[in-house]
């Protein structure tokens, strides 16, 4: 798994696509939307936490939960564009860092 979101052109498309529902879940266009959009930031949790710790920033994880919170709260909701500002921060800081993360094989190699 951690080596499947080592490729960053993986990690975006992943976040687009569980972002994708969270977004219809916003505008109404679908039922049970609270449902889908637990699911969808559950996704993105779990790739961004993934995707943290190969690169380093074990912190990318709290980024889509601030926009979460944005989302949910509903004096905070009024600010409409900084869910999509913290998700677009996720993706980008995601995506620009290089992986750091040693694998178990470079572990036992002889020096």
């Amino acid at each position: 798994m951690y080596k499947t979101f080592s490729n960053t052109r993986l990690f975006v498309m992943t976040y687009l696509v569980l972002i994708l529902p969270t977004y219809l879940a916003d505008a109404g266009a679908v039922a049970n939307d609270s449902i889908l959009y637990v699911l969808s930031m559950v996704g993105i949790w779990g790739i961004c936490l993934i995707r943290g710790t190969i690169i380093g920033k074990n912190w990318l994880v709290l980024i889509p939960s601030v926009a979460f919170v944005f989302d949910l709260t509903p004096a905070l909701a009024a600010i409409s564009f900084v869910p999509y500002l913290y998700h677009l921060l996720a993706i980008l800081l995601g995506a620009a860092s290089p992986s750091v993360a040693v694998t178990h094989t470079d572990t036992y190699k002889m020096r």
